[in-house]
């Protein structure tokens, strides 16, 4: 147990973890994650470099946040910080005996030593020093300065002042604050759900488990129904001059269970809160371009083609993929605009190969609603064009509390940078006919500040005391 306390409460333990969070973060944040991306992103990805797609996809790289070793990387930190804590605490609320310490130069870098000389002559008369009297002196001194007296012992001879006792609670607060966070972001990562979706304008997502093309889960977190439908009403892009993306906005329709209706706008300015699930607008978009597949002696097969825009408007927004229950093989470069550079479908045509087993049934351009002959008796019909949008869905567990541990913390870093900790020891010793003033400080913030404070503290005990029919010596 003793070990297992060493090392979560070492320096190098402490480091290695928040290395290796950052690097846990770096990852996520320059690899591909599958909520992130779409599905044909990765099915791309996999078929380029197989081999680099089933390393990250094994070491869960591809999905961080939610992987197990991440998980556990968190538990360990928590653990680590939960030692602190309790010990920090044990500390502050141990009981309270005479906390008495060696007053001396060398154990205090704040130090001062008065000597007061009894026998010295006012107005004739001989004046004692009494240590009670002192002690009362003393203590009206610290007073005036905002100190409080925290313990009087042997006799009123020692004394520990204190100024922002409170102070001493910020690191434990602080901390206890951060332990809090961090074990809700655990219970978060265990429980959490992420899905992705790409929907096409005026789609309908139904929000089942099974309709998930993309999803992230928790170590412990169960199916991933919403409970209610979207439907996209209208998709939106907006660009500056300089071809950068101005604006995206997606206005949807969310029917919950009951069967009623809300509208909402959605843009990457911020996510839209329904049902205590969170929905982002995702910079994924472009345009879904609808096939008519007409063969002999079968019905029409429409299909609809997800193609990402393009970022330059005058590249053509490119793909290849399979006509579904059928052997073709589409390679396609969609043009918005054919006479001029645009990023919206005004004159929309299409430069399509198709293959057949390896076969070339078709080379050439495709005007909106024209047929393409496929060599035989099959034809393609270019029949409709919509945006689609990526969305991503989230539902997080235990935000009360991160709120609850950010304010603690927030409380924390206040005790401990606006109300620092100060203590001053105070000895009073007899040494035949004279009497000792000896005194240290120490503050654990501040220390510049502190030690003019504590220097004024010994200007007003010099000053004062030996106004009262005493000799000092410094």
């Amino acid at each position: 147990m003793q070990k297992l306390k060493r090392f979560l409460l070492s320096r190098n333990t402490v480091i290695s973890l928040i290395c290796a969070v950052g690097i846990s973060c770096l990852v996520g944040s320059t690899i591909p994650q599958i909520t992130t991306k779409s599905p044909q992103f990765f099915e791309t990805w996999k078929a380029s470099s197989p081999r680099l797609y089933y390393l990250i996809d094994f070491l869960q790289l591809n999905q961080v946040y939610t992987s197990a070793w991440f998980l556990i990387l968190i538990a360990i930190i928590a653990l680590s910080l939960a030692y602190s804590v309790y010990y920090q605490l044990k500390g502050l609320t141990k009981s309270k005996g005479p906390a008495q310490r060696e007053i001396t130069e060398r154990a205090f870098k704040d130090f001062f030593t008065l000597t007061l000389v009894q026998g010295s002559r006012i107005r004739g008369q001989r004046s004692e020093v009494r240590v009670e009297e002192l002690a009362l002196r003393i203590k009206s001194i610290f007073r005036a300065r905002g100190y409080r007296l925290y313990l009087a012992a042997e006799e009123s001879r020692y004394f520990l002042f204190g100024k922002n006792r409170a102070g001493r609670w910020g690191s434990a607060i602080f901390h206890l604050g951060l332990l809090i966070c961090i074990l809700a972001a655990l219970y978060g990562l265990a429980f959490q759900k992420r899905g992705f979706i790409q929907l096409k304008q005026a789609d309908t997502f139904q929000g089942k488990n099974e309709d998930w093309p993309a999803k992230s889960l928790g170590a412990f977190a169960g199916n991933f129904d919403l409970g209610f439908q979207v439907y996209l009403n209208k998709f939106t892009p907006s660009y500056w001059e300089n071809d950068q993306i101005r604006n995206l906005e997606s206005s949807l329709t969310i029917t919950d269970s009951k069967g009623e209706a809300w509208k909402f706008l959605l843009s990457p300015a911020g996510p839209i809160r329904f049902q205590g699930i969170k929905v982002y607008q995702s910079t994924h978009y472009g345009y879904a371009i609808g096939f008519i597949l007409k063969k002999e002696g079968s019905e029409e097969i429409l299909t609809d083609f997800l193609l990402d825009a393009q970022r330059k408007k005058d590249k053509p927004l490119e793909g290849k993929m399979d006509f579904p229950t059928t052997d073709y093989i589409l390679n396609m470069k969609f043009y918005p605009n054919l006479i001029e550079p645009s990023f919206y479908a005004t004159l929309p045509g299409v430069d399509l190969a198709v293959t057949e087993k390896e076969k070339q049934r078709f080379k050439g351009r495709v005007l909106f609603s024209q047929r393409a002959r496929l060599n035989n008796n099959d034809s393609l019909k270019f029949v409709r064009i919509y945006y689609w949008t990526g969305l991503t869905f989230v539902k997080n567990c235990g935000m009360p509390l991160v709120y609850c541990g950010f304010a603690l913390s927030t409380l924390g870093a206040f005790l401990i940078f606006m109300l620092p900790y100060k203590q001053v020891y105070l000895k009073v010793t007899e040494e035949g006919n004279n009497v000792q003033i000896s005194m240290g400080g120490r503050s654990n913030r501040y220390k510049a500040l502190f030690s003019e404070e504590f220097k004024e503290l010994a200007e007003d005990l010099e000053k004062e005391l030996g106004k009262h029919g005493n000799d000092s010596v410094t």
